[in-house]
């Protein structure tokens, strides 16, 4: 089973010292045993301590993880019940989570005497092949429960990430919306404006046609008042050979006036003359 460790980046490693097996004990057969010990300094954190056994060649025959209490563990397990539990010396090895390490080895012999076997070592090798069982089957769960740690994450992710897509795909509909209603507004933008080209270029056509009327009446009010200038000079003219008639008119009949003023006079004159010569 996979060594369990709580990660703390301030707590000082420490040591391991074994109960049991005491250094050097000696095992025959398979039979039932307990590996415990004492984390020095007992941590005062969640501690566990993860425990290998190895045989003489270095093959790792057992492990598992004990739990840590009050800075000491215990595991209960079992010598021999496989091919691979030789004769000679095995080493425990024991780690916890905060980096404390111990060993300590006992010695391990298959027995050679068949006659010995009996029900009890019968009893003691199914409790050991039992015991290699349930680590094994320790380790299965620990890599079945990690899995599944796995997939009820990857769970969690697949519905995170569909509850995004559906937000997302909810503003995408929205957006699209939004473009719908802004490209009726552009059409609609659009037709009023060609609306208001269309009055445009009729207002600009009125005023083309009265600026042209316009400049027609120009044309006839300048050709009425050339008119009125000719006709004013014309009255002057008259007026003026008028005046002169009428100065004419007045020094002839002053003249006729004198003229006849002078002739009764000068018959009287006469008259005078006569009455004179006849008296």
């Amino acid at each position: 089973m996979a060594l369990l460790l709580v990660p703390l980046a301030s707590f000082a490693a420490g040591s391991i010292t074994f109960s049991s097996p005491a250094s050097g004990a000696s095992y025959t057969g398979s039979q039932s045993y307990t590996i415990s010990g004492t984390v020095s300094p007992a941590p005062t954190q969640p501690d566990n301590v993860g425990i290998t056994v190895k045989n003489p060649s270095g093959q790792t025959v057992d492990q598992d993880t004990a739990a840590v209490t009050s800075g000491a563990f215990s595991y209960s397990t079992a010598v021999g019940g496989t091919s691979s539990w030789t004769s000679g010396t095995y080493t425990i090895t024991a780690t916890d989570s905060f980096g404390a390490t111990g060993t300590t080895t006992f010695t391990f012999s298959t027995g050679t005497s068949t006659s010995s076997y009996n029900v009890t070592k019968a009893l003691i090798d199914i409790q050991g092949n039992l015991t290699i069982i349930q680590n094994e089957l320790k380790t299965m769960n620990s890599t079945i429960n990690s899995n599944h740690a796995a997939i009820g994450n990857l769970q969690t992710a697949v519905t995170s990430l569909t509850s995004n897509v559906g937000s997302i795909s909810t503003a995408v509909t929205s957006l699209t919306n939004s473009v719908g209603a802004l490209t009726t507004s552009v059409n609609s933008i659009t037709g009023s404006l060609q609306t208001l080209t269309t009055d445009v270029t009729n207002l600009q056509n009125s005023l083309t046609s009265i600026t042209n009327t316009l400049s027609t009446i120009s044309q006839s009010v300048s050709g009425a008042a050339s008119a009125a200038n000719t006709a004013a000079t014309d009255a002057s003219n008259a007026a003026t050979q008028a005046t002169n008639a009428a100065n004419a008119v007045s020094s002839t009949q002053t003249y006729v006036l004198v003229v006849a003023v002078l002739a009764a006079i000068t018959l009287v004159l006469e008259l005078a003359i006569l009455v004179r010569k006849v008296s």
